[in-house]
């Protein structure tokens, strides 16, 4: 597959992900985190499984064989990701919340190291380092204080435990799962999350089969078509063409497209969100931009890095 499409089906993932943070804490403002999530992944589930049923056919002997690391995907990265994200994002603060979930790539390198033996270069540290900079100069606002007097309470713990599920998620296939591509990773994935998580809501909640008004039905199905199918598509094959700590810098551009989408709404940007915006596309593009000594014969596109 040609990188220049990879980058952008990236890039477009962090997108949809900035925007499940302004749906999603509108519509826990009128449903449970848990009926939020049940929903969201349960809609999403009856769109991608015939959806892929129609285009390339399920491999049932290939999900059946890879049934105990798909369970715990479903479950760690689908679930668990998914309510300790709004439960935390109902008690923390944003500048909070965007320094923790912007932990995501250094813990995704980090799993990806010990469970798959990726091995990073220089010039990735260099990009991930600079779009960790950009990150926290876009949620501090520039002040060495704010970062500092940062203490971490339940709201925070539980975007911390989101962030490490979501690590966890995005490493798993390239180590426990074989002979199943990134399409057929998705489908075994995203449905069977989405019945756990409404099984759990149902028996936890009371709200779950409660109609909500009609703004929050629209951004459940927003959620779910584009933050759920499209992204969990597009992010399961990005990891598996270019490994996942290269996938992992674009978790960097959720808080500036965030910065962007609040500046359409009317919200100002002020003079540290357009650096970190500037620093964070810069790490992006060293990150992941190939290197300038390899010979035209052994080209990442041609070898196929990262699978």
């Amino acid at each position: 597959m040609n990188l220049s499409l990879i980058w952008l089906k990236l890039g477009l993932t962090s997108f949809f992900w900035a925007l499940m943070f302004y749906l999603g804490q509108y519509a826990v403002a009128y449903m449970s985190p848990e009926s939020v999530s049940g929903w969201r992944f349960l809609l999403a589930g009856l769109v991608l499984l015939p959806l892929v049923a129609l285009r390339e056919g399920v491999d049932w002997p290939g999900l059946r064989r890879n049934a105990r690391p798909l369970l715990v995907m479903a479950v760690v990265g689908i679930g668990g990701f998914n309510l300790a994200l709004f439960h935390g994002l109902r008690y923390s603060s944003p500048v909070n919340g965007a320094l923790i979930m912007a932990l995501c790539p250094a813990l995704i390198t980090v799993f990806g190291a010990l469970l798959t033996g990726e091995r990073i270069d220089r010039r990735q540290l260099a990009g991930l380092g600079l779009g960790i900079a950009g990150v926290l100069a876009v949620i501090s606002g520039g002040s060495l204080s704010v970062l500092l007097a940062l203490s971490f309470q339940k709201g925070d713990l539980f975007i911390l435990l989101a962030a490490t599920c979501w690590a966890i998620y995005s490493t798993l296939p390239k180590r426990f799962i074989t002979g199943l591509p990134p399409l057929q990773v998705t489908v075994g994935t995203v449905p069977l999350g989405g019945l756990l998580l409404s099984l759990y809501a149902q028996g936890t909640q009371t709200d779950f089969l409660t109609a909500p008004p009609l703004g929050v039905v629209a951004s459940v199905l927003a959620m779910s078509l584009f933050g759920s199918v499209v992204a969990y598509l597009w992010w399961n094959d990005g990891v598996r063409q270019v490994g996942a700590a290269r996938a992992a810098v674009f978790m960097n551009l959720v808080p500036i497209f965030a910065a962007l989408i609040g500046l359409a709404l009317g919200r100002p940007v002020g003079w540290s969100q357009a650096a970190g915006a500037v620093l964070v596309v810069g790490g992006v593009w060293l990150a992941t931009r190939p290197p300038e000594a390899a010979p035209a014969s052994v080209r990442p596109e041609a070898c196929g890095q990262g699978v």
